[in-house]
């Protein structure tokens, strides 16, 4: 028997359980699989202001296999003890002591949204949500920092022998900031199994609801509840007959907390808009069948060009609202552009005024809405587990990993 393989997964995130956690789950799945489970995968924590590792309700991978329907056994959550990152200097005995941990792995991977640690394992991967900024750019005081920053950027990039994003939108600003593309690849995460997806659309279990999932947070590529919890209020004649369900997560991060009760203090202004927070698999795939639309704004009054890191790279919510026939009426920008096809098999929106009308053609035409569910479920097909495990076994094949 070949050696047993030692892997690390880098997710300081992992117990928002959001649309990347279930990303990761399944790489984590797909790597016991390929190694035929003669692996043992830690995903590394630490602990930082927004989650306390040390708590007794943080996730466990019972958890993760609950949430997500997956079957992990040879995986397990490794805390490592970091500094806390409250200067530079402590910043940066975090970042070595994280990357020397990563010389124990064969394989490291990092899914660490817009990370630059270097990976020392044997073997390792970078899965880019979206790609950091170059340090070159960000030490552009002098001529001398321009060269420390170039210097950075070469051993950071060096370090990783594949980069595999999560969009073709993803894969175009990797190249775009990176520019050697030899090593870059995209592999669409995985959303449901093929025989998951059989029979899930049933028109009979439709109700008048429109349904968002994210995590509720500020930072980064923010899903805009609260702008989307206007909409719906400010027209809250059209959407009467309507009930308005979000579900996600959430940090305990102040920031988020707060925002959290902004969005909460506008939904108690109607009596129809619900809120579900840490929504269990089955509550939340119950809620996707009943939807008859699912509403999506992340990238809302951003300029995509000027900050694309704060777009939805892809976009797994939509993906599994449109598996259940919820038609998505989703903002036209970032990876929702290759899952959302414009008067085919959903809308896509630019302003308030633009998603309102456009929800309001499928409210009043059922037919429309019908054909596009339709459409919607047969366009999900794409990105399946068997999809998902087959591009990322050409990867490790081709990459001897």
């Amino acid at each position: 028997m070949a050696d047993r393989k030692k892997v690390a997964v880098l997710n300081p995130y992992v117990s928002t359980r959001g649309g990347g956690e279930k990303h990761m789950g399944y790489l984590c799945q797909f790597i016991e699989q390929y190694y035929n489970y003669n692996v043992d995968i830690d995903i590394l924590v630490s602990d930082n202001e927004a989650f306390d590792v040390y708590a007794d309700d943080f996730v466990t991978i019972q958890d993760l296999n609950n949430q997500f329907g997956l079957e992990l056994t040879n995986t397990s959550i490794r805390i490592l003890k970091l500094p806390k990152m409250v200067d530079r200097k402590s910043y940066l005995k975090s970042k070595s002591m994280l990357e020397k941990t990563t010389k124990e792995y064969d394989v490291f991977i990092n899914f660490m949204f817009l990370s630059k640690h270097v990976g020392k394992a044997k073997k390792n991967i970078y899965e880019v949500m979206f790609p950091p900024l170059r340090y070159r750019w960000e030490l552009n005081k002098n001529i001398f920092y321009k060269l420390v920053g170039t210097f950075l950027d070469w051993i950071y990039y060096r370090s990783y022998d594949v980069y595999i994003s999560n969009s073709q939108f993803t894969n175009k600003w990797q190249n775009e900031y990176w520019r050697d593309n030899r090593n870059h690849r995209y592999v669409y995460p995985p959303v449901f199994s093929e025989k998951d997806i059989e029979n899930r659309y049933d028109e009979e279990k439709k109700e008048n609801i429109i349904v968002s999932v994210g995590r509720f947070f500020v930072s980064a590529h923010s899903k805009k509840q609260l702008e989307m919890v206007r909409f719906f209020v400010n027209h809250q004649e059209l959407f009467k007959d309507y009930e308005y369900h979000l579900c996600g997560a959430v940090s305990d991060d102040p920031d988020d907390q707060h925002y959290l009760s902004k969005v909460q203090k506008e939904a108690d202004k109607v009596d129809n808009v619900f809120i579900h927070l840490f929504c269990a698999h089955d509550k939340l795939m119950e809620l996707y069948s009943k939807a008859k639309i699912f509403w999506h704004a992340t990238g809302y009054q951003v300029n995509e060009d000027k900050e694309p890191e704060k777009m939805e790279h892809f976009g797994i919510t939509t993906v599994e609202a449109m598996s259940y026939g919820a038609v998505p009426v989703v903002i036209n920008k970032g990876g929702q552009k290759e899952t959302v096809c414009e008067g085919v098999n959903g809308f896509r929106w630019d302003t308030e005024e633009d998603c309102v009308g456009k929800t309001k053609m499928l409210i009043e035409n059922d037919a429309l809405r019908k054909q596009f569910a339709l459409r919607s479920v047969d366009f999900a097909k794409n990105y399946s587990i068997e999809k998902f495990n087959e591009a990322n076994r050409r990867i490790f094949d081709e990459y001897k990993i």
